[in-house]
């Protein structure tokens, strides 16, 4: 699976400075005496980093060995209420299928019996491990807004900046920050709220060109 990255890379006396951004809490920082060795570290740091960070997440999103998230089975949000995807019901197991208890699972579940017994064998035998694109994940508003209520992007969770905590915009500017906002159509709510990488790269260029030139995505390759 693929990763993208906010990065900063500027320039400070004589030194150069090459910064990752995840939520409030910038995770890699490197300083290098030119911009390509910035660079080439701040990337070996990130991908260390997420190596970790993503098996982690993968791990507890996957659901327990013994009871690994259904392949039918779909998050509802902002309840996070599993729903079967087969019959769009609030699934009685949530969407857990229960190796260690196949009875159970059987009685519980909302599928045919013959779809019943395919779910609970392909789970068995490996050929699905659980593993989803939603729960876990987080939608950047501006990605909302473009693809609309409908479709929405969903986006793992270190790959989302907020510009506001880092002081990439400042709470002195929002005069103007309104005024640009609604100047592009863009509801108010992004200036303050996460946003994935290439949306707050977008974001911050609109509102000064300077930092938006200072600013670049980064995409990085997890292994499942």
């Amino acid at each position: 699976m693929k990763a993208k990255i906010l990065t900063r890379v500027h320039r400070q006396r004589d030194e150069w400075i090459a910064e990752a951004f995840q939520r409030d809490a910038a995770y890699c920082t490197v300083r290098a005496s030119c911009e390509v060795k910035a660079i080439e570290q701040l990337k070996t740091e990130v991908r260390q980093a997420l190596a970790t960070q993503g098996r982690g997440w993968l791990d507890h999103w996957r659901g327990n060995a013994l009871t690994p998230n259904c392949p039918e089975g779909t998050i509802k949000l902002p309840i996070d209420l599993w729903y079967c995807k087969l019959v769009h019901k609030a699934c009685p197991t949530q969407a857990q299928v229960l190796l260690d208890e196949p009875e159970r699972f059987f009685h519980y579940c909302l599928a045919t019996e013959e779809r019943k017994h395919q779910i609970f064998d392909t789970v068995a035998t490996g050929k699905y491990n659980g593993f989803h694109h939603v729960p876990g994940r987080y939608l950047c508003v501006m990605c909302e807004q473009k693809r609309g209520n409908s479709n929405f992007s969903y986006h793992y969770p270190w790959e989302l900046t907020c510009l506001e905590a880092y002081y990439l915009i400042s709470p002195s500017d929002w005069p103007t920050i309104r005024s640009k906002l609604r100047k592009h159509g863009i509801t108010l709510s992004a200036a303050s709220s996460a946003l994935c990488a290439t949306h707050a790269v977008r974001l911050a260029a609109l509102f000064d060109p300077n930092l938006g030139a200072e600013l670049s995505v980064l995409e990085f390759e997890l292994t499942r």
